[in-house]
Formats: structure tokens, sequence, C-alpha cells
């Protein structure tokens, strides 16, 4: 019997359960491949923009790190990305998410401690459903296309979001760092921070006090 391949990724900054993830999600869900993982939602969205072949499901934590935020690594990683299917996963109570995780494109929410609705998730998504274990019509989860095509829609007289990385770049430029101490500082290359820093002015170009701020 032949089963569908399914390249999932990983984030959680919780090394236990991220290590049984890992381990435990090709046999709970057979045809699941892990593609890559991590424990900073900076690093991914890093990797969707640098990787040629996105995953097909990505798993993402809603604790992650200091400084940041589940929901605003799924919004960033939607308004590029209208194909991978994301989860969110938390160990808190479901609708404390739900809500800003279904208007930042998610496509269904779990709690991480029950496997049964981890497998039941990524089955949907092979299958282009939703997953909602919430049991209410009031929280409405879209398709990666329909959610891709809002967050686009959203302000389009305005320049993109910065990501969560390059808030925190523009953050230490203004406290003074510079390119050198905020690499060391993220675990980030130097010319990752530089092309970071370039790319977001060259977006928020119409923003002239930006580009004189920080170059002259």
């Amino acid at each position: 019997m032949d089963v569908t391949r399914q390249r999932v990724a990983l984030v959680d900054n919780d090394p236990l359960t991220l290590n049984l993830l890992v381990q435990r999600l090709p046999h709970w869900v057979p045809g699941t491949e892990i593609s890559w993982y991590s424990d900073s939602g900076n690093a991914a969205i890093h990797d969707f923009r640098e990787l040629k072949s996105a995953p097909d499901v990505l798993l993402l934590d809603m604790s992650l790190k200091e400084h940041e935020n589940g929901v605003n690594v799924c919004r960033s990683i939607r308004r590029e990305n209208g194909t991978t299917w994301i989860f969110g996963m938390t160990s808190y109570r479901l609708d404390h998410y739900a809500q800003d995780l279904a208007e930042a494109g998610a496509q269904g929410i779990i709690p991480k401690s029950e496997k049964k609705m981890l497998a039941m998730a990524l089955i949907a998504a092979r299958n282009k459903k939703t997953y909602n274990p919430l049991g209410t019509n009031a929280i409405v989860f879209d398709t990666p296309e329909e959610a891709h095509e809002r967050l686009l829609a959203e302000q389009p007289h305005m320049p993109p979001r910065l990501s969560p990385q390059e808030q925190q770049i523009f953050d230490l430029l203004s406290r003074g760092f510079d390119y050198a101490a905020i690499a060391q500082k993220l675990g980030v290359t130097q010319s990752s921070v530089r092309t970071q820093t370039h790319r977001a002015v060259k977006n928020w170009e119409p923003t002239r006090w930006l580009t004189h701020w920080f170059f002259g």
C-alpha cells in the first residue's frame, strides 16, 4: 500500500518536545518525513526565505524564545508562502491563541500533549482540510492559499511588516550595536545581519528617514 509522502518542519524551543516529535511523528503518521527542525522562530522565517522547496507542513510552537512570538512568526511566513500548511502547537488552552493564529494565516491549532490530534492535523493537511478541534464556527482557519492572499491584500498601501528578527536587528542598531555585535548576539552571520538590514530598508523605502538614520 502506497503512503503519500509528507514533508514536515518543526519549530519548538523545548528540546524534549522537539526531540520526541522528530523521533515519533514518522511512526504516528506513516509517510511523514522530517524536513528540518529548529528551536527558533527567526531561524524558521529565514529557512522559508532561503530554501528552494518549502515543507508541506509546519508545526509551530506558540511559546518560543525571548522576543519571539509564534503568531508573529506564522504571519511572517504566511505573507511570503501560500502553500505550506501551518499548525500552531501549545501547552496552554487552545482558545488562548486560536483566533490570533487564524488571523495570522494558520490552518489549525493543536495541544502538544495530544499525539492523536497531531496525527489528525497532519492527515487533514494531506486531504487539504483545515483542523479546528475547538468545535466552534466562530474561529475560521483558511487554507494556505486563502490566508496568503488575505494577508497580502491587507493594507496594500503599507510596506511589508518587519520580521521578528528584523525588528530585533533594528532595535539593536538603534541602541548602538554594530553588525558584528548583532551577529554574535543573535547567533547568525554578519553578512546575514547586513542583508536583512538592507532588505528591510529597501522594503520601507517610502520612509526616507529610516534610510538616512541607518546609512547616512
